[in-house]
């Protein structure tokens, strides 16, 4: 993928009076541009390749279903802490089953979730115990991440990422190049620059080690 970034005397004149560096603005911009489109394939890889990102490599193992909470829906809103922590057990439980049991619950793991779920963690007990308080003391080495795309039109989606077995890595995000600055070319009273980069979205070599929950 590539954009060309352009700019002319006429505009450098005018920002620079007040003493605004365009090109460095319009670099900036070009870079976040590219991170930001780098960043969606990662999640969701390429329409129309077989690119694929995070939550939708169709290696993945189908997303269980939020258990039912005693206020008589599966969202977190106004779920305890213990009912949210076992929709996160459920998703360990598939993981063990998954991976024939070779993992603990001190393994280096991910919960990822969208920033929008993750407030339920927050969520605290008449002992003032909260979610996050019970993951902690649950899964020693789980760490928690928050993405926008975990907002899905399905619902708002989950995932229990296991980060290597028997030192293999689950998966990494692949790139060719993430950013190339190409040869400055100047017209009659003006310049472009070609950016370019190539994703390959993200490499599972364990797919299995990932256990996914829909509508929390």
């Amino acid at each position: 993928f590539q954009t060309v970034t352009q700019w002319g005397e006429r505009e450098l004149a005018l920002y620079g009076t007040a003493a605004i560096s365009y090109t460095t603005e319009l670099n900036l911009a070009t870079a976040l541009v590219h991170a930001k489109f780098m960043n969606k394939s990662y999640f969701l890889g390429v329409s129309g390749l077989q690119n694929y990102g995070l939550i939708n490599d169709p290696s993945l193992s189908a997303a269980l279903t939020p258990a039912t909470k005693a206020a008589t829906e599966t969202l977190w809103i106004n779920a305890t802490p213990t009912e949210i922590n076992a929709d996160v057990q459920a998703m360990y439980s598939k993981l063990q089953l998954q991976l024939g049991g070779n993992l603990s619950l001190d393994s280096e793991m991910t919960l990822a979730m969208s920033p929008a779920t993750e407030v339920f963690l927050l969520n605290t007990n008449s002992f003032g115990v909260s979610v996050k308080d019970l993951l902690k003391k649950n899964f020693p080495n789980m760490t928690i991440e928050t993405a926008p795309e975990y907002s899905t039109a399905g619902g708002n989606l989950m995932q229990l990422i296991v980060k290597q077995i028997d030192g293999i890595r689950t998966g990494f995000c692949g790139f060719t190049e993430k950013l190339r600055s190409h040869i400055l070319v100047p017209a009659l009273s003006s310049w472009a620059q070609k950016k370019s980069g190539g994703t390959w979205g993200v490499i599972l070599k364990r797919p299995l080690a990932v256990a996914q929950m829909l509508g929390v």
